[in-house]
């Protein structure tokens, strides 16, 4: 009987809201409640599914947008996929588009580099070549995440890439970071090493994740490579989120860091010159990060989500 009533009245203070076009305040003093108590009913409302929204986007300005942001930053390729109800329905939309980008990109004897990321596993799951590609050679472009919590490492992303494509792959088998600069040095030494750092200079395509910079959103964090307080450090100096590791502030700097002498990745000059490479990210925590890395071009191609493309184009006044 109580949670009746509780629901009458969630509909009733619904139904002023929506219906009565009255503000929370208005309701709020109407029904003798808080407004904090009245905001709290109306997502109540929808979590029970009594109130529920719909955007008629029949006339979809995401084609305007997609060529709108293409040509404010002189973008190769610009995606934008639908943002769905939860972020894993997003991200494995965004997969099946970057499958489609991969496929149509493929060609013999192509070098395909990958990093690593929740939105990139979505993506090598979604993947359907057309046909297999045994010419082909999938890199790996940043150290391993060795952590079985996280089935995103990029070695096994580059090994399932490569079964797919019936193809050739190259690991690096070391971690992201390491535990000193000189163990960096020696590590770079090492023929087997150079050679597939060498592949780096040489491929055609890099599929890339972008790092947020917050402790609950950075995959680097997640897998116990940085603490919080380091983030906080590299927040302090204007890092707003990574590329392959490589944290960059909002105009696209990588500032020189203690985490900077002990990365095993791609360097941000071999990203520069890679003929085709793909960032794919979505949601608001990548606003800055997707920026910085647009202005670095570390990036020159896109696939995100319609969410983060309506923020880019608020923050940059498109």
């Amino acid at each position: 009987m109580k949670q009746s009533i509780k629901r009458q009245q969630i509909i009733k203070v619904a139904k002023l809201y929506y219906q009565g076009n009255m503000s929370q305040s208005e309701i709020a003093e109407l029904m003798h409640l808080s407004r904090p108590k009245i905001s709290r009913m109306l997502t109540e409302a929808r979590r029970l599914n009594i109130v529920t929204i719909t955007i008629d986007d029949s006339a979809s300005s995401i084609p305007v947008n997609e060529k709108k942001i293409k040509d404010y930053f002189g973008l190769q390729y610009v995606k934008i996929v639908k943002t769905r109800n939860t972020d894993t329905d997003t991200k494995s939309q965004l997969g099946k588009a970057a499958s489609d980008f991969l496929n149509e990109h493929l060609s013999n004897n192509i070098t395909i580099g990958i990093s690593w990321g929740t939105t990139l596993s979505a993506f090598v799951n979604e993947f359907q070549p057309k046909h297999t590609m045994s010419n082909a050679k999938i890199v790996q472009i940043i150290g391993g995440m060795y952590n079985a919590n996280l089935n995103i490492d990029g070695r096994e992303l580059v090994k399932q890439l490569a079964q797919k494509l019936d193809c050739k792959d190259s690991i690096i088998q070391a971690p992201l970071l390491v535990h000193n600069p000189k163990l960096k040095e020696m590590f770079m030494e090492e023929p087997m090493v150079k050679q597939h750092f060498n592949m780096m200079k040489h491929m055609d395509i890099a599929i890339i994740g972008i790092g947020a910079i917050t402790h609950n959103k950075s995959v680097l964090y997640r897998a116990g490579y940085i603490e919080e307080n380091a983030i906080n450090n590299l927040s302090h100096i204007g890092c707003v989120g990574d590329v392959c590791g490589h944290f960059m502030t909002a105009d696209g700097n990588i500032p020189q860091t203690e985490i900077t002498k002990r990365l095993i990745s791609i360097s941000p000059e071999d990203l520069q010159k890679t003929p085709v490479s793909v960032g794919i990210c979505e949601g608001i925590s990548k606003l800055y990060p997707i920026l910085a890395a647009i202005k670095g071009k570390y990036i020159n191609s896109i696939i995100i989500d319609e969410v983060l493309a309506l923020a880019i184009i608020t923050q940059e006044n498109l």
